[in-house]
């Protein structure tokens, strides 16, 4: 399975003002046309501002596929439609949506090897900087989230990049399923055990879910 890394996105942590906040966040992020290096916890030149919540070895990454634009677009009808990067990600693919991909699916981009951690939780920097107060509940309704990638292998990434699944997890569970456990919507105890078994699966979200069973 091949996808595309439609635009590559960073930016080092600035503070801004939105929706009459002040937030101190990388989430403003500028696509690259020259490649850029992926570390182990971040592309060189990129950031964080929220260290607690955001960043890190299981979250190196975040994703947004590049099919929700038009769909956001056509049901937000805002004055200024939203391009890429609206939603503060690192990589913007073709293909790879949450119903494709499974957490600890490993994907070469670049000269970088990256493995599928967890889905992606909506912030309230996300709502503010859009603009749209039920931003976080549309997203979660929706399953349109993105996911968080780890790092198995440094090396440069560039925008326009062949996106190739190398290797799918054995165990099989969507990040559409695991959003399904992670937002109460799936509550049957032995698929949740059984997301929790996934030794791939992000320590944050595993302790989560121990709440869950």
């Amino acid at each position: 399975m091949n996808g595309k890394v439609v635009s590559l996105n960073i930016k080092l942590p600035e503070q801004i003002q939105a929706s009459g906040k002040s937030f101190f966040t990388g989430y403003n992020k500028i696509p690259q046309q020259k490649p850029v290096f992926l570390h182990k916890t971040h592309f060189e030149g990129d950031g964080v501002g929220d260290t607690v919540h955001h960043g890190g070895f299981d979250q190196a990454v975040c994703v947004y596929p590049f099919e929700y634009y038009k769909k956001w677009n056509s049901e937000l009808q805002l004055d200024t439609p939203l391009v890429v990067p609206s939603f503060g990600e690192n990589i913007t693919p073709l293909g790879f949506l949450e119903d494709d991909v499974c957490i600890g699916d490993v994907f070469q981009m670049g000269e970088a090897v990256v493995q599928i951690t967890q889905p992606r939780q909506p912030c309230n920097t996300l709502a503010s900087i859009l603009n749209c107060p039920d931003m976080i509940k549309r997203v979660v309704d929706t399953g349109r989230t993105g996911y968080y990638l780890r790092v198995l292998k440094e090396g440069p990434v560039t925008a326009g990049d062949e996106m190739v699944r190398i290797e799918k997890h054995r165990a099989g569970i969507s990040v559409t399923e695991a959003n399904q456990m992670k937002y109460g919507f799936e509550k049957d105890p032995e698929k949740i055990q059984r997301l929790m078994e996934v030794k791939e699966l992000a320590e944050d979200l595993r302790q989560s879910l121990l709440k869950k069973i």
